[in-house]
């Protein structure tokens, strides 16, 4: 994969959904754009409670707002002034009602200078499935297939090679939208973008009600897997996600992949010799890549040299001998308490049986 990959974002769709405040909005899209997350899909539905001050707050131009195949959708979408228009289309409609689609299709075209087509429900396993659409594709100007795999039925060990026989019957670029259920969102969004799929659905910490590819993950991963350095700096990336969170009461949550507090957090004596030794023997990406830090934790699960390395990063240099005798204590407290140590814990510890307090 030589090009960027295009990221479409999902999470200002989320925050439209929950009625989050339009302001707070704003600056939820303003931070995503550092990433380069341009378009904001929103189903219309979504904003029509924000019809009054939409307008104003210069979001108008960068949502692509997705609409049922029905004269009332349109016509709102039309109304609040979007010139992107993404047309929900379901496969278990069946090729007889292509009718419908196609007069949403005619009705988009008199006012939309971009126009989508988001296709759920119709199967990989036969990309001819998808030709009774070229046609239409073509008579009205589709910009792009959105590809909704909206029942995560797919699995990324075969994605790739359905979604690269379909590149090669299409006749205008693809998008892929992957549905998280079964956590394989992220996975099949990589399987596309090997595939030669250019455009990802994704959303922060893969936030929706059927879940979405972590942008987070994707970012990373097309920065690490494929090299690409020319993408947007993530060194404020886990603070940016979760302020971006925070404005629809989530959080972060410790182990989330790439951004979580802990996920860069060591407890085990073999493992942290390893990364005071050589972090990439445990760590895909370095820590201050991401805007966080490394951790050491001081537990039951910890040895000698653990302890050895976090009194180091205070300046100390504890003899082997010290470091046996404070283990059996520093185990015995993490047992009890069911829970790694604190720093405070570890110096109450050091001090008493040095005698220091």
């Amino acid at each position: 994969m030589n090009d960027m990959a295009e990221l479409i974002d999902y999470t200002v769709d989320e925050a439209f959904r929950r009625s989050v405040d339009l302001e707070e909005i704003s600056a939820m899209a303003s931070l995503l754009q550092r990433y380069g997350l341009n378009v904001f899909d929103v189903y219309v539905r979504y904003i029509d409670a924000y019809r009054s001050a939409i307008a104003s707050a210069e979001l108008t131009d960068r949502i692509r707002c997705r609409v049922r195949p029905t004269a009332d959708d349109l016509s709102l979408a039309q109304s609040m002034g979007f010139s992107k228009v993404a047309i929900l289309w379901s496969n278990t409609s069946g090729p007889m009602a292509l009718f419908k689609l196609e007069a949403a299709l005619e009705a988009a075209s008199a006012f939309a200078e971009e126009i989508y087509l988001f296709i759920e429900d119709i199967s990989l396993t036969d990309p001819g499935s998808f030709d009774v659409y070229w046609s239409l594709v073509e008579r009205y100007g589709v910009k792009r297939m959105i590809y909704s795999d909206s029942k995560s039925r797919l699995d990324p060990l075969i994605a790739r090679g359905h979604l690269a026989e379909l590149l090669q019957r299409a006749i205008c670029p693809l998008e892929f939208c992957g549905a998280n259920m079964l956590g394989l969102a992220t996975a099949n969004s990589l399987a596309a973008l090997n595939a030669g799929v250019k455009h990802i659905g994704v959303s922060v910490a893969g936030v929706g009600s059927k879940g979405k590819a972590a942008m987070e993950e994707v970012l990373m991963a097309v920065k690490v897997l494929w090299k690409q350095t020319q993408g947007p700096a993530a060194h404020t990336l886990a603070d940016d996600c979760e302020a971006i969170l925070s404005v629809m009461n989530l959080k972060v949550p410790l182990d989330k992949a790439v951004i979580g507090r802990n996920v860069f957090a060591h407890e085990s004596g073999i493992h942290v010799d390893g990364i005071a030794k050589n972090p990439e023997l445990y760590e895909v990406i370095r820590p201050e890549e991401v805007g966080l830090t490394r951790k050491l934790f001081i537990g039951k699960h910890s040895g000698t040299a653990s302890l050895k390395h976090k009194f180091r990063e205070w300046d100390l240099e504890l003899a082997s001998n010290e470091a046996v005798l404070l283990l059996e204590q520093v185990r015995e407290m993490a047992e009890r308490r069911k829970r790694p140590i604190n720093d405070k814990e570890l110096m109450e510890l050091y001090m008493r049986q040095n005698d220091l307090e």
